[in-house]
């Protein structure tokens, strides 16, 4: 059996450069563009040792014949050691708030959902300790 040696979820977007540039905004360095130059049709970032790649729906549908709705059904969970200001970060960085930061009903995290400005979902989560 193969054994994997890394992860990376891809998000398709209109706009990759608007939507790589908000996680970029929130500390995860890019990692990846091709092209190198002009409007990309692949970003990667990372964050945690997990790639998040940002693919242009338009490059998929007429390269690859691959139909998308960015946005659609799609839910990136960050852990992190502060929900409340990564999501003011997030804010400033153009995302709109779902649910602001909360308490779990058990007290044992703390979350926060919002959606980036091609509308994926966005989860942090903090434990509580």
């Amino acid at each position: 059996m193969a054994e994997f040696e890394a992860v990376q979820i891809d998000l398709w977007c209109d706009d990759v450069d608007r939507c790589a540039g908000f996680f970029r905004r929130l500390g995860m360095p890019e990692r990846f563009r091709f092209p190198a130059e002009g409007e990309p049709h692949q970003v990667e970032v990372e964050a945690a040792g997990v790639r998040i790649g940002f693919t242009s729906a338009r490059a998929g549908a007429e390269l690859y014949g691959i139909p998308t709705t960015p946005g659609a059904n799609t839910e990136v969970v960050l852990w992190c050691d502060d929900v409340d200001g990564l999501h003011e970060a997030a804010l400033g960085a153009g995302g709109e708030t779902v649910t602001g930061p909360a308490d779990s009903p058990d007290g044992r995290l703390r979350f926060a959902w919002l959606h980036d400005p091609e509308g994926h979902r966005v989860k942090f989560v903090q434990e509580r300790g």
